[in-house]
């Protein structure tokens, strides 16, 4: 899979949980990932501009399923883990 230019925010209450989002889109715009977690309705800017590639190792993420979230629901939802 090709590389994806992603921003990824903090979550301001929980900061283990991240939004990772196209770049340019506005979160405070989505109300789809505060429905499934209060966690995401306050978020900070994390990394703008990042070279996601779904088919890398990064440490406690499932990456193939956050590029899958992206392309299909225009945001994906993550929490690191201990790997």
């Amino acid at each position: 899979m090709n590389l994806m230019s992603v921003d990824l925010y903090q979550s301001a209450t929980d900061p283990d949980k991240f939004l990772a989002l196209p770049v340019g889109v506005d979160p405070a715009e989505l109300t789809g990932p505060m429905v499934f977690d209060k966690d995401y309705a306050q978020v900070v800017r994390y990394k703008e501009k990042f070279e996601f590639n779904p088919d890398e190792a990064y440490a406690g993420v499932n990456a193939a399923k956050i590029a899958a979230d992206i392309l299909t629901l225009k945001w994906a939802m993550y929490s690191r883990t201990a790997a």
